[in-house]
């Protein structure tokens, strides 16, 4: 399928109806341009665009449909809707964004699970950037904040030394937003909450944990080399898929496993039927992944999508425990970023959704 080069298309309002979309960031001409090549899973056409926000400034996805938008020059910040092309803006950051990390938003529309303190009213969402490399948070109010506030964290847990020295404590490499507060896994048997707080005159985020151990396969499979998780929010619940591998290539998948968290019990249960859920999951550092409502954007309820770093997308039916290979339709160049996912912007449901139980 052959793409056309489209300048002026706006804030991907050409595209805003094909929401979610894959992005593939690219280099071309000579001088270098960047351009992107989108392709909209729920229908697989391709288009190539050249979209000015995400060429001009540095750009972090999140679960929630909003990019966080930073003019380095400057240090001007923003949030950017690439459906509607509306702006929100934040405080100016001193400093460039870390190398590699992943942003996250705050819902606080009602309290965190098992808050620390009943007491304690909900603050004004956050925009959170966790460094992938280092034990660093990067966060600010989205309204009346003062500015960024930087806070380093420390997770107990020694890892080997590098080259470049000993590294104290280990790195988030995995997050997601649920209700107020961002959850992490710390470890194969610990799960980390972060809680803010509106504190004057800067906020600060609170650390609790819980023991809840990280599924397993059940099944005989001692050749079994590799496991990858990713947390993501889905109907204001906290969730977890687990990609469980025969061998570290992606086509040797024994089996994707979708968890919910139940805080009552503090474990995962797992979920045999997600409803009219899609979780779209994204290759690279970091564990991306999102949802979204599969009815309203034609894909397959019940289903994770995943984008490898191959530029392949899996598609797996948790219900059905079926599997698809989807391959882009063109020649995708030599990528300036790994490819990355636009995501509709998040609806809260009117009622939570009920899921059914393994």
């Amino acid at each position: 399928m052959e793409s056309k080069l489209t300048q002026d298309v706006g804030p991907l309002a050409a595209a805003a109806s094909s929401f979610p979309l894959l992005v593939y960031d690219y280099e071309h001409g000579n001088p270098p341009e960047i351009s992107q090549t989108v392709l909209s899973v729920a229908d697989g056409s391709m288009r190539t665009i050249r979209v000015p926000e995400m060429c001009d400034y540095t750009c972090l996805e999140t679960q929630q449909g909003l990019m966080l938008m930073v003019d380095t020059a400057s240090g001007s910040c923003w949030l950017w809707n690439p459906q509607t092309g509306e702006k929100t803006a934040l405080p100016s950051m001193n400093g460039e964004l870390p190398y590699q990390c992943r942003c996250l938003i705050s819902d606080t529309t009602s309290s965190p699970p098992d808050s620390v303190s009943d007491d304690v009213d909900p603050p004004d969402s956050l925009v959170l950037v966790y460094d992938l490399t280092r034990p660093e948070l990067l966060f600010c109010r989205i309204r009346g904040g003062a500015g960024w506030v930087k806070q380093s964290y420390d997770m107990g847990i020694e890892v080997p030394a590098t080259e470049k020295g000993p590294t104290p404590s280990g790195v988030i490499s995995d997050m997601a937003a649920v209700q107020g507060a961002f959850y992490y896994s710390e470890s194969r048997d610990v799960i980390g909450a972060l809680f803010s707080f509106a504190d004057d005159p800067e906020p600060r985020l609170e650390l609790v944990t819980f023991d809840a151990p990280l599924p397993t396969l059940a099944v005989d499979a001692p050749q079994l080399k590799a496991t990858k998780s990713y947390l993501l929010e889905s109907s204001r619940e906290l969730f977890l898929v687990c990609l469980f591998y025969i061998s570290s290539s992606i086509e040797r998948i024994e089996e994707v496993g979708a968890y919910v968290m139940d805080f009552s019990k503090k474990e995962w249960c797992k979920v045999t039927d997600i409803g009219d859920a899609a979780f779209l999951l994204g290759p690279g550092p970091g564990c991306f992944a999102a949802s979204c409502s599969a009815a309203e954007h034609g894909l397959k309820s019940g289903c994770v999508y995943l984008a490898d770093d191959n530029n392949d997308l899996h598609i797996f039916d948790l219900k059905q425990g079926t599997r698809e290979l989807v391959r882009p339709t063109q020649d995708i160049p030599a990528l300036s970023r790994v490819p990355f996912w636009l995501v509709p912007g998040a609806r809260p449901p009117a009622e939570p959704e009920l899921f059914q139980l393994m």
